[in-house]
């Protein structure tokens, strides 16, 4: 005989199953533009050269998304810089990371993504990165290594340096 006990555990396997397959192989990048470009206000080129050098030493899947976060006065500037990503514009103190944290938790990407890329050295994200190691995800970082907090580093077992252009032919 199936009781509703039995009938409500079968329900919550199969959403536990769909939920993994769901986030199998998949990635989010949360990013935080104005610390990967040390701007308060980020330009259009200078979002495009950041991404550019994202893209070419970050691993990006085919099924990956991007959460972008910036303040609202650069909201135009980097939304020009930007296809196809999420845009969250939040101003104030630790605005725009507000924002990247509150989509992360409020969107479940503990639930939804293997990995989380959290595209900033801010140490507001190393709560964040704990959560979601502890629900079992793979957290890496990418920062410029003059912006990356030790708090956030201490959480994450991969950090990915950010070096511009310049920096790296120096």
């Amino acid at each position: 005989m199936i009781t509703p006990t039995t009938r409500i555990d079968r329900f919550q396997a199969r959403a536990s199953r769909g939920r993994r397959r769901l986030r199998s192989g998949r990635a989010v990048h949360l990013l935080d533009i104005e610390n990967l470009t040390g701007a308060s206000r980020p330009t259009t080129p200078a979002v495009a050269e950041v991404m550019t050098l994202y893209r070419r030493i970050v691993p990006i899947g085919p099924m990956d998304q991007f959460v972008v976060a910036v303040n609202h006065g650069a909201l135009v500037a980097v939304g020009i810089a930007f296809h196809g990503v999420q845009l969250l514009a939040r101003s104030g103190p630790d605005g725009a990371d507000q924002a990247l944290a509150e989509a992360a938790r409020g969107d479940r990407m503990d639930q939804r993504f293997d990995r989380v890329v959290i595209g900033s050295g801010d140490g507001y994200f190393a709560d964040l990165a704990a959560w979601l190691a502890e629900c079992g995800v793979h957290v890496t970082v990418v920062s410029t290594p003059e912006s990356l907090s030790r708090r956030l580093c201490a959480e994450v077992p991969a950090v990915i340096t950010l070096e511009s252009p310049a920096a790296q032919v120096a």
